[in-house]
């Protein structure tokens, strides 16, 4: 039988579990700019167990329904090739830990974070131009094909001035929105 200490103990540590998962996607996709599936099925798991004891199993349905919006939420970002599926399947394991709840505002200051990295990352290279060059391109590509009746996919190769590991963005606009979260 779960005791009401174990209840309250749970919530805290099933964050912690989240920050360890976060961490280990960003050392490994820094240095292989890929997130394994292991990784995230592992996370899953352990965020469907958390999940499972909060609420006596009430949180079943709510890590489904956080893992099912953050990766509908970034899947378009993959569509239009902007981040690859390991970063979408991490946002669905980040949902399923967090809920329905919390994915909506993690995924807003995660393209906050990328947004702040992508620009220093440009502004490192000294390739800021060619950022905007994308952007625009990126937008105006989209926004004709949707006003075509069609799906915004890229269909062409761009510039690019290189690879953001966007598990950082995904770790620092998680961990900024809990900190936002708690002011």
């Amino acid at each position: 039988m779960i005791t009401n200490d174990i209840i309250n103990f749970l919530p805290g540590a099933r964050l912690g579990l989240l920050a360890g998962f976060l961490l280990a996607t960003v050392i490994t996709d820094t240095a292989a700019r890929k997130i394994p599936n292991k990784l995230v099925l592992g996370g899953l798991v352990v965020a469907f167990l958390c999940q499972g004891l909060i609420s006596g199993g009430g949180g079943l349905l709510e890590a489904a329904k956080g893992m099912g919006l953050g990766f509908v939420l970034f899947l378009p970002l993959y569509l239009l090739r902007v981040m690859g599926a390991g970063d979408v399947k991490l946002m669905a394991m980040v949902g399923a830990f967090t809920g329905m709840q919390d994915i909506v505002g993690i995924v807003l200051f995660t393209l906050l974070a990328g947004g702040v990295l992508s620009l220093a990352f440009a502004l490192k290279l000294k390739s800021l131009n060619r950022l905007i060059d994308n952007v625009r391109y990126l937008a105006l590509s989209g926004i004709s094909k949707v006003a075509a009746g069609k799906i915004p996919v890229n269909d062409f190769p761009i510039n690019s001035i290189g690879t953001l590991p966007y598990a950082w963005a995904i770790t620092l606009g998680t961990a900024g929105y809990f900190f936002w979260q708690s002011v």
